[in-house]
């Protein structure tokens, strides 16, 4: 690995273990969640910037608020991290109300969407209704597969002004093409969106995707699952080298398999991967060609697909585990 992809996996690892300390009764996942987010912007946690975030919304919410659910940790290290955290809270708190009239249903993942939105809180009203259009067209064509989580893409396109006389098309064009190899799944259609957010031809993004795919498990990531696959459809957008980019998710993965934390009791291989593509994806973002709007806009993605992949999965951990 390189020096810099070093140095960002290991503060994604002294991040995580910062965060667990001021989160005990956070999961794992949560917890590296926290860390992902923050090395997004390239980020220490602070703890006085984490007890920071922990008190505006403990003071601005009550004990039964949805911004107290799976979403807090996340929620409290961005609030903390900003001089207007109480404000942005507001519009956060505001964007939820505007979903719910919208039509959304109350879930784990409306709070991190209200607070996606907050950057464009003047325009609140406007997205809240396209992404319920969105939503309902995703749902129309993949009714089994589209859940709660997937309001945060419908956010994105909605906050961005994607067509989606353009978008959908495209995203149905991925979805068929990585359905043939991966099914049709919630791993494969988050991938459809991301291919669908890009300007690439899709069916080129498509088998890309599957490449780089192919490329990890070649690297020895003894690995079936497809929790990456989403972001392995980022790395594709962005022109990955399939062979290298292979061989430095391996890299990643192998170096957190050593450090505490990140063994198999406490995070599993599938989600330990999806970390190393993570921060595989943080590298190949900052380093790519973009104008501020597009850097912008592929931050928000990124940001959405490991919030919705991380959340889903804990979310579908509890209700296992309920069983």
């Amino acid at each position: 690995m390189q020096s810099v992809t070093v140095r960002r996996t290991e503060q994604f690892i002294e991040n995580r273990r910062r965060i667990e300390r001021a989160f005990r009764m956070s999961t794992p996942q949560v917890h590296c969640l926290c860390a992902l987010l923050l090395g997004l912007d390239d980020r220490d946690a602070e703890l006085s910037g984490i007890r920071r975030g922990k008190k505006i919304l403990k003071k601005n919410t009550g004990i039964f608020s949805a911004f107290r659910g799976l979403g807090m940790a996340p929620a409290a290290i961005k609030l903390g991290e900003r001089s207007d955290g109480e404000r942005r809270l507001n519009f956060a708190k505001d964007n939820l109300r505007k979903l719910r009239a919208a039509g959304f249903a109350p879930t784990d993942y409306l709070c991190p969407a209200a607070f996606l939105m907050a950057k464009a809180h003047d325009r609140a009203d406007a997205i809240a209704k396209a992404a319920r259009e969105d939503y309902l067209e995703m749902r129309h064509a993949h009714r089994i597969l589209t859940g709660g989580e997937d309001v945060m893409y419908a956010v994105l396109f909605a906050m961005y002004d994607r067509n989606k006389d353009v978008l959908f098309p495209r995203a149905d064009t991925a979805m068929d093409l990585l359905a043939v190899r991966f099914g049709r799944s919630n791993a494969a259609q988050a991938a459809s969106f991301v291919i669908g957010m890009a300007d690439q031809p899709a069916d080129a993004l498509a088998l890309k995707t599957e490449r780089l795919y192919d490329a990890v498990r070649e690297a020895g990531v003894k690995n079936r699952e497809m929790l990456d696959l989403p972001l392995l459809a980022f790395l594709a957008t962005l022109g990955a080298d399939e062979k290298e980019t292979g061989g430095l998710i391996a890299e990643i993965a192998a170096y957190l398999r050593e450090e505490r934390g990140f063994s198999a009791m406490r995070v599993g291989r599938s989600q330990r991967l999806f970390y190393a593509a993570s921060i595989a994806c943080i590298d190949a973002l900052h380093t790519a060609s973009l104008s501020p709007n597009e850097f912008a806009q592929k931050r928000d993605l990124l940001q959405t697909v490991m919030m919705s992949g991380i959340l889903l999965f804990v979310v579908a951990s509890m209700a296992a585990a309920a069983v």
